[in-house]
């Protein structure tokens, strides 16, 4: 994934979550994590950083896994920079120190992340280290800041000068963080500086981490077996009838769960795109068992797998479920009174109705407007990149299922 699109993918997912971190701040948030040495799983960090949110997209998971994966090379490598638009201008340093800019935010986030350093079995200098980075990027939150933190040179150096010299080190000092925090066996603790699970294996972990990046980039149908086995190892592991039993109804609310419901959607988006419809809806059918609220957004594939499959009563009974109106749910009950009954007056509302909800859908359904299919970092209302997104979720495939319904849909009512 491209920086611009890595970074398209962050922030599109960021601005529907409960904190609405920038791209700066998490990846500030990041680095910190890996520089203290805090190997932990995503479905374990995003909520710490994102707080609550309703769904994630395949590619902003793949982006913010990238994001983290680069954060863990760069700083192993020693070849970390901050990105360039951390800048700290000698034109105007004020502007680069307000609330909200790139600097301000990446240090917010990696001052979020050192707060999860426990100091009780720290060396002095361990101590030291972190006091010392926490400092110095306190004073890069804000001027008022700034002139706190950097007003201790010789009385004749500005302040601004002081800044500058410590900024042009800040990722070296972040890279040597890292080495000085590294676990000393000499320590009484025997889980050093951090609170690591007694059974924790760092290097499985990492190998688990890339597994489910690597699953949820395959789109083959053959690659169905390896997607099957980590789902029974998950199953094995932990996601056992029992569990299932005592938490069905709230799936996704439990993080540990994510990284298998992820996989079971994408399994059930490849068994789609391969023309195996029915063991995608079968396949969804269990993760809205699992998750009836669907945080996931499963039903968008489930409707219109139901379309293509004619199972207009278990289509009925989801629609009267969730009652949306969205061109995702709209649009599977049009066709569905489309393949039942044909065109009819109330049948011509509704489209307008669609049409009114987003003024792409019907042109680029029909192919009067150009799409070009790519990735979506997320969509606003309305917009081309909700009809694309829709698109991926089969809804154009759903319409070509049923004979006649594209030319009613382009036909001027």
């Amino acid at each position: 994934m491209t920086p611009s699109a890595l970074r398209k993918a962050v922030n599109a997912f960021s601005k529907d979550t409960q904190h609405q971190p920038d791209y700066y701040f998490v990846e500030g948030y990041l680095i910190g994590k890996v520089a203290i040495n805090d190997i932990a799983e995503i479905h374990e960090w995003l909520p710490e950083l994102f707080g609550d949110y309703t769904a994630i997209y395949r590619a902003q998971l793949e982006a913010l896994m990238d994001l983290h994966e680069q954060c863990v090379s760069s700083l192993d490598g020693k070849t970390y920079k901050l990105p360039k638009e951390c800048a700290l201008s000698k034109q105007d340093f004020a502007a680069s120190l307000v609330e909200g800019a790139p600097l301000p935010s990446f240090c917010l986030g990696l001052l979020k992340a050192l707060d999860k350093v426990s100091f009780e079995n720290l060396s002095l200098e361990q101590k030291g280290a972190v006091n010392e980075l926490q400092q110095q990027l306190t004073g890069f939150t804000s001027l008022d800041a700034a002139k706190a933190a950097f007003s201790n040179a010789e009385p004749t150096m500005p302040f601004e000068r002081e800044a500058h010299d410590v900024k042009r080190y800040l990722a070296g000092a972040i890279m040597e963080l890292g080495d000085t925090l590294i676990w000393d066996p000499e320590l009484d603790n025997e889980l050093g500086a951090f609170e690591f699970e007694e059974d924790f294996d760092e290097a499985q972990e990492e190998i688990r981490n890339s597994l489910i990046e690597n699953l949820l980039k395959l789109t083959h149908i053959d690659s169905i077996p390896l997607l099957d086995q980590f789902i029974l190892n998950e199953e094995q592991d932990f996601i056992t009838p029992d569990y299932i039993e005592e938490n069905q109804g709230d799936f996704w609310l439990i993080h540990e769960t994510r990284p298998y419901m992820l996989i079971r959607y994408h399994k059930a988006w490849i068994y789609f795109w391969a023309d195996r419809v029915q063991e995608a809806v079968d396949e969804l059918d269990v993760l809205l068992r699992l998750n009836p609220n669907d945080n996931q957004a499963c039903r968008y594939l489930y409707v219109n797998g139901l379309v293509i499959l004619k199972q207009w009563d278990k289509l009925q009974a989801c629609l009267d479920e969730y009652e949306e109106e969205s061109i995702f749910m709209l649009s599977v009950e049009a066709l569905m009174h489309f393949a039942q009954g044909g065109e009819s007056k109330a049948l011509n509302e509704l489209k307008a109705t669609i049409k009114g909800y987003n003024k792409h859908f019907i042109k680029m359904l029909t192919g009067q407007e150009k799409t070009k299919q790519k990735e979506i970092y997320g969509y606003t209302l309305g917009s081309k990149e909700e009809v694309l997104s829709y698109i991926d979720c089969g809804g154009k495939k759903a319409w070509l299922s049923v004979e006649g319904s594209l030319f009613w849909l382009r036909k001027k009512s």
